[in-house]
């Protein structure tokens, strides 16, 4: 029982891990989505901290076959 209610907690924690400001991406026949979000991280982090820089990633997201939900 112990075991598995740690296993639970490992489980809930990772999937709140993967919560991205409340949304989510979705990506059909898309790149790699670490890959895709690590280069467009870079890529944005040149623009001004903001909106700018939230439509510079969403932007070379959505290029690389991600779209916000």
């Amino acid at each position: 029982m112990r075991t598995m209610l740690a296993a639970l907690a490992v489980l809930a924690v990772a999937g709140c891990a993967t919560i991205d400001g409340g949304r989510g991406w979705s990506g059909q026949g898309a790149e790699p989505f670490d890959g895709a979000r690590a280069a467009c991280e870079a890529e944005a982090a040149a623009k001004p901290a903001g909106a700018e820089r939230t439509q510079a990633l969403e932007a070379c997201m959505a290029a690389k076959g991600w779209h916000r939900r």
